[in-house]
């Protein structure tokens, strides 16, 4: 074999090579990005402060008591009603009072939301005796005034870490009669607030 031949396939040779690297390898840019991410469930925490609204003793019929209290919402979550549930209980020392309840003697004369309060609806309940709230859920955050005056007022509900306040007076209705019967008698009124989270968010 000549030179020249020799040259021949040693170029053949070359070429064939660098074709098979060339047609094998490739060479490209590349980036890649993560994301993460978290779902945490808030809280409602609803608070009644004082815990103890009401604390009277030696009442007469004819007596008002008015008291003041604040349910708070400690949680994360906005609040978007609070029902009033009632449960109460006659202590009777006396006998069966001739069958006359108690709680239809005490009577709810306001429970005002100060923080919802209009002038033409300011009250949540209004001249209501214990015995028939017993059977009513009334919504205390519910913010009742005409389209106009909710413009100038609280929304519903409580938004977190703000509270509400209220006005309460019951009072021990005079029947005009003797009312012997109710002596020594006590009630033990108990008022559960349900609150349920507000309005669903889109996100």
């Amino acid at each position: 074999m000549g030179i020249k031949k020799t040259l021949g396939l040693g170029v053949a040779s070359a070429a064939l090579g660098l074709s098979l690297i060339g047609g094998g390898t490739f060479a490209y840019f590349s980036d890649t990005a993560q994301s993460t991410a978290t779902f945490a469930a808030g809280t409602l925490d609803l608070t009644s402060d004082p815990s103890v609204i009401v604390d009277i003793s030696n009442l007469k019929p004819g007596d008002t008591v008015t008291k003041n209290f604040k349910l708070k919402n400690s949680g994360t979550l906005d609040i978007g009603s609070i029902k009033l549930k009632t449960t109460s209980e006659v202590t009777d020392t006396l006998g069966d009072n001739n069958g006359v309840d108690l709680n239809k003697f005490i009577k709810v004369k306001f429970l005002v939301n100060k923080d919802k309060a209009t002038l033409t609806s300011p009250t949540v309940v209004y001249e209501t005796t214990l015995a028939d709230l017993k059977n009513i859920t009334p919504d205390l955050v519910d913010n009742t005034g005409t389209f106009i005056e909710q413009l100038f007022t609280e929304a519903d509900g409580i938004k977190a870490g703000t509270e509400d306040s209220f006005t309460v007076q019951f009072e021990f209705v005079d029947s005009g009669e003797a009312q012997n019967y109710f002596q020594k008698d006590k009630i033990k009124l108990i008022w559960d607030f349900e609150a349920k989270q507000g309005a669903k968010k889109a996100y």
